[in-house]
C-alpha cells in the first residue's frame, strides 16, 4: 500500500486509490514529461502536437499500433455517433480543434495522422484536466483505464519517432 497520509489531507480521496490507480498516474506523468520535453520541445500545445505528428514519416504511423487506444477512446466517448457526457467532460477549449477529434472518435476520419493527432490531443486534455485540477473535482474516479491508455500511447509514440524531427 502506498503511505499518502499527509497528502490525504489536502486531497481528500488520494489514499483510497488502487495500487493499480497509482502505477497508472504515475506512468503517465512520467511519460507525458518525456513527450512533452522530447517531442514538443517542453511546451506543449495541440498546434505543437499536430506539427510533430504531421512531420512524421507516414510509415511510422501506419501499422495499427495505436488502434487500441483509437478504438478505446472511441468507445468511451461516442454513444450512438455521437458525443457524450463523458466526452464534455474532456473540456476541449475553442483551440483544441475539437472537429478533428469528434470526425475520428466517430469514423469520419480515418486518415492515420490524423487519427493520431486527435487521440493525443484527448491525452492532452487528460493532462490538463490532471495537472491543472479538474480530475481532482470528482477524485479521480473512473480514470485507472483513461491514464494506462494514455500511457502506454505515449510509450509507444516515444519508442516509434525519432526524437529530434
Amino acid at each position: 500500500m502506498v503511505q499518502l497520509a499527509d497528502i490525504e489531507r489536502v486531497a481528500p480521496g488520494v489514499e483510497s486509490l488502487s495500487i493499480e490507480e497509482h502505477e497508472a498516474l504515475q506512468r503517465f506523468t512520467l511519460l507525458w514529461t518525456l513527450f512533452e520535453a522530447q517531442m514538443l520541445g517542453s511546451n506543449a500545445s495541440v498546434k505543437k502536437i499536430s506539427e510533430k505528428v504531421e512531420s512524421i514519416d507516414p510509415e511510422i504511423i501506419n501499422g495499427g499500433w495505436f488502434t487500441e487506444h483509437l478504438d478505446y477512446f472511441s468507445n468511451r466517448y461516442i454513444d450512438g455517433g455521437n458525443t457524450n457526457h463523458r466526452f464534455d467532460n474532456l473540456h476541449l477549449r475553442n483551440n483544441d480543434n475539437l472537429d478533428l477529434v469528434c470526425a475520428v472518435l466517430t469514423g469520419e476520419n480515418v486518415v492515420p495522422a490524423y487519427q493520431l493527432i486527435g487521440c493525443l490531443i484527448i491525452v492532452y486534455r487528460f493532462r490538463n484536466n490532471f495537472f491543472h485540477g479538474i480530475k481532482w473535482a470528482y477524485g479521480l474516479q473512473d480514470q485507472l483505464e483513461n491514464f494506462s491508455h494514455s500511457a502506454s500511447l505515449l510509450r509507444k509514440f516515444l519508442e516509434k519517432v525519432p526524437n529530434g524531427i
